[in-house]
């Protein structure tokens, strides 16, 4: 049925595509580039994004999500070391869950709204663009964007063909090759092809010879065609893939005391073999055609990922467990093993005006439906004395719907005004069972399923006031949701019953406030925009473990984050341009209070405490980002490129509400590219001064375990175009 509505519903936009078009004389000027929300990106509001380019781009290294951390102020993506899958991407501080919550950030590639944060596209290559758009733009797109969007544009074909071919080798016996191809195929149709393989020994070494180490080896590649008719109707019709095979997670103890298991930084000791294998495939059909008013574009997707399996060594995450005496437990290891296939199918149909008419406006629906089945199984000795394994089977489907639109006016010649209206509706069905079996007969299972259906309102209103022609304020206020769901790894017999955690958890509510200025220079050679964000959230949704096997989402009645944003982009010389951001994020739970429960090894096994968070910051959320970019020009073929990001301090959260701190790092990577005859060779190097630093932390097991990052990696890259 639900397939059957996704294809009735683009029938539809098809049927009326071909309608308009039939309308339109055949002289109708030519579309650009079909953009994210209908309308080609040089006609969006850009003034309160961060734009990087193809030099900032380069001169970061950016090859994946994860690296876009702190290139934006207030950005950052908590990276859980196994590429998407786990990792919690916050803007403003709104952000996700690492497993089981909707994403706070949306993101786009090439005009399709991708699934779930877990699930995000994690290889990025021959990239033209990365816009950061902040704060709420569920007014402007189909996906619902609480905390901001990420836009990613790939290059696309031009009027002539184009080849390019790179090869790279790095520290850690880092290998990468590329094939790249785009061009015309006709007066009225192109083409665009990559190929991507990549491999490495990795930085996390395992001392052990029967584990792996944290290698990695993957394939990607995209393929497209695009074809306009006579009468200015645009096809877009295309798809990706991505392969990836993960030795160990670079998970490692960051204490010693108590966890021999840590031996370096870098190091790790497992007899495990663990690995991670991740496949997605992607496929999408874009329509858009000219009408006598202005445009109508249709986007409809389908994405398939699949991890199977993750098998990591629990042995870094518990001391206990590291330690434990195996011949009083007569156990043989210590693992989690998750399994997990995802599959969405989405329709984004949107009607907009002329962007050069009084009144500019644009409405718009989206579909999607989510289908999720996964099982997770844990083997480890229980504080009782024995050795337990636990199997959780789930699955989670949700269908979506969202009608959304916008309306812009000049209400004088200075002043604007954009209104914004969103409603959701999310049907969400749950199905969830817990096998517990061990060595001395203590065998149970915890069956359980339910329903959660919510519908929402999301109203926005923006003024920008031009004080000069180059001198703009703006003020914004939106009220926004992000929707609740369910838990699979929280039990409903014994804790449930204590009171301590609960399967379900609320929608999240965001009351956004935003006043700022936009400055440009006379000679358009500087840009300052400057930024100020309040946001009153209710029910703020957080990943909590309960301190045994348990691990849920929970609901904190109110936080309050506070935090502004700075960024400069200049260009002192025609040689030199720089890039400066900066952003504050002051986050804070002001209610939330609950019990929690804390596992020993001696009997009862268990204590139960009341824990209060109000006063907490708020995890996953860095106090600040600072990031900047130089790009010289020193010859008409020698281009040097220098790039700096600072992560403050990070605060994560265990059950009883303890506060573990990431300490603030800072990354310094450079790039020197030559250019001769079409060729182009580069030497890079990336966190230079070879900083040790944790991507991620997980506070509330006895090890204390980290995810490291990269150390610093030298390497050398050379390509041709022709």
């Amino acid at each position: 049925m639900r397939l059957k509505t996704t294809f009735s519903l683009n029938l539809m936009s098809v049927t009326l595509l071909l309608g308009q078009a039939d309308k339109m004389n055949a002289d109708a000027p030519v579309l650009d580039e079909i953009g994210i929300q209908g309308s080609p990106l040089g006609e969006l509001d850009l003034s309160r994004a961060t734009i990087l380019g193809g030099n900032a781009i380069e001169s970061n290294k950016v090859s994946s999500v994860s690296d876009l951390s702190g290139l934006a102020p207030s950005l950052y993506i908590n990276s859980n070391g196994i590429q998407s899958y786990g990792d919690v991407i916050t803007l403003r501080g709104i952000g996700n869950t690492q497993l089981f919550g909707d994403p706070g950030v949306g993101l786009y590639i090439d005009g399709v709204a991708q699934g779930n944060t877990a699930t995000y596209s994690s290889s990025l290559f021959d990239l033209e663009s990365i816009d950061v758009l902040k704060g709420y733009q569920g007014h402007r797109f189909g996906k619902n964007t609480p905390g901001g969007l990420i836009n990613i544009k790939s290059r696309k074909a031009g009027d002539s063909h184009r080849s390019k071919i790179r090869a790279s080798y790095a520290t850690f016996k880092t290998q990468n090759y590329r094939i790249l191809a785009d061009g015309p195929t006709g007066d009225n149709s192109s083409y665009y092809f990559g190929l991507n393989r990549a491999e490495s020994d990795g930085f996390a070494d395992n001392l052990n010879p029967l584990g792996n180490d944290a290698t990695s080896e993957s394939w990607n590649g995209r393929l497209g065609f695009d074809f306009t008719t006579e009468d200015g109707f645009e096809i877009g019709i295309g798809g990706s893939w991505e392969e990836f095979i993960l030795g160990a997670q670079p998970l490692v103890p960051r204490v010693s005391s108590g966890n021999d298991k840590r031996v370096a930084f870098y190091d790790r000791n497992s007899g495990e073999n663990e690995i991670a294998e991740i496949n997605s495939n992607s496929q999408f059909l874009k329509l858009s055609v000219p009408t006598e008013s202005g445009k109508i574009t249709s986007v409809t997707s389908r994405i398939n990922w699949c991890i199977d399996p993750s098998l990591v060594d629990l042995t870094f995450g518990d001391a206990q467990l590291a330690n434990a005496d195996v011949a009083a437990f007569d156990f043989i290891s210590s693992t989690s093993k998750i399994i997990e296939d995802q599959e969405r199918v989405a329709e984004e149909l949107i009607f907009a005006s002329d962007q050069d008419a009084d009144w500019i406006w644009q409405l718009g629906v989206y579909f999607a439906n989510d289908e999720i089945d996964g099982k997770a199984e844990r083997t480890f000795p229980n504080p009782g004395g024995w050795q337990e394994n636990q199997l959780t089977s789930y699955t989670n489907e949700l269908d979506s719907f969202a009608s959304f639109g916008s309306l812009n006016r000049s209400i004088t010649d200075q002043t604007s005004i954009e209104l914004g209206i969103r409603y959701d509706t999310v049907d969400r069905a749950f199905t969830r069972n817990k096998v517990v079996t061990s060595n001395v007969g203590h065998n149970w299972s915890n069956p359980s399923n339910g329903t959660y259906e919510e519908d929402f309102f999301s109203p926005s209103i923006g003024i920008t006031h031009n004080v000069k022609h180059n001198a703009s304020i703006f003020a914004k206020i939106s009220q926004s949701f992000k929707p609740g769901g369910f838990s699979p790894y929280v039990d409903t017999n014994s804790t449930t019953l204590m009171g301590i955690s609960n399967q379900q958890f609320k929608e999240e509510k965001n009351l956004a406030y935003e006043i700022g200025m936009n400055l440009t220079s006379e000679d358009k050679l500087w840009n300052f925009n400057f930024a100020v964000f309040w946001n009153e959230v209710k029910d703020y949704q957080f990943e909590k473990p309960t301190g045994t096997t348990d691990y849920f989402v929970d609901n904190a009645e109110e936080v309050e984050i506070f935090g502004f944003e700075v960024e400069i982009t200049g260009k002192p010389t025609d040689h030199l341009l720089v890039n400066l951001g900066y952003g504050l994020t002051d986050g804070e739970i002001k209610k939330h209070s609950s019990s929690s429960i804390v596992q020993t090894n001696t009997a009862p096994f268990f204590s139960i405490l009341n824990s209060d968070f109000a006063g907490a910051d708020i995890p996953y959320s860095p106090e600040q980002t600072f990031s900047a970019s130089l790009d010289y020009l020193w010859t008409d073929k020698l281009t040097i490129n220098v790039g700096v990001r600072n992560i403050g301090k990070i605060h994560y959260l265990d059950q009883t509400a303890t506060d573990t701190v990431n300490d603030s790092y800072t990354l310094l990577n450079a790039s020197v590219s030559y250019l001769y005859n079409n060729w182009e060779l580069n030497v890079f190097g990336t966190n230079l001064t070879d900083e040790e630093y944790y991507s991620s932390l997980v506070s509330s097991l006895t090890g204390s375990p980290g995810i490291v990052g990269s150390p610093r990696v030298i390497g050398l890259s050379i390509s041709k175009e022709f």
